[in-house]
């Protein structure tokens, strides 16, 4: 599967950088990334989060991407390349703590527009 650019719709979208947040009241998982599209070249900021709380068939997904100027970019991939557990949910880490902090915020913290979500969506290949 491919990740469709919220930008320009092209099936070329790419995590470059994720940090595994673990889960929350909402969510049973949660990610903060860095995407970058391979044709329009846009980089964002993204949160996917994933609840498949309730019945045992239903499982939501919300993965959106948040354009982000070059110092919140900066901001979250330093956090992310901080921690050596990227995928340990529950890594003491200053690089952790703030990003958990950033999501729960509603990525204010990074000076970013939490209310213009860019929706991504899967592309079967």
């Amino acid at each position: 599967m491919a990740l469709r650019c919220p930008d320009c719709g092209e099936a070329r979208l790419r995590v470059m950088a994720t940090l595994e947040l673990g889960s929350d009241e909402r969510s049973d998982e949660i990610a903060l990334q860095i995407v970058e599209c391979a044709d329009c070249e846009l980089e964002a900021v993204a949160v996917y989060e994933e609840c498949s709380r309730g019945a045992l068939d239903d499982e939501s997904v919300i993965h959106c991407a948040y354009p982000a100027d070059a110092e919140a970019l900066d901001e979250v991939r330093g956090l992310i390349s901080s921690c050596r557990d990227r995928r340990g949910p529950d890594c003491p880490c200053r690089g952790h703590a703030r990003a958990r902090e950033m999501v729960r915020d509603r990525l204010e913290p990074a000076g970013l527009d939490w209310s213009q979500p860019m929706p991504i969506t899967f592309v079967r290949t």
